[in-house]
């Protein structure tokens, strides 16, 4: 199985979470490890780490599916090597 790193910036905003995870499920996304972090001294905006794996889709869909989110600002990726 092929993992890759995600970065996610997003609005703090009542919900993201739930939101992020819904639609990595519909899309049959694992998520292996998560952090989220505040990333200003007003909490405006959080980063989302995570380490996820697909085996159905290519990770650009996915990517694109969660840009598509209102509180998703940016969104990288990267593949992690073996």
């Amino acid at each position: 199985m092929t993992y890759y790193r995600v970065t996610l910036r997003v609005k703090n905003e009542v919900g993201v979470l739930a939101r992020l995870a819904t639609r990595l499920r519909k899309f049959e996304v694992n998520i292996r490890s998560l952090d989220v972090a505040p990333i200003d001294d007003k909490e405006v905006f959080s980063d989302i780490h995570m380490v996820i794996s697909t085996p159905r889709l290519s990770v650009k869909t996915v990517m694109q599916k969660l840009e598509s989110l209102i509180p998703v600002t940016s969104v990288y990726c990267e593949k992690i090597e073996d």
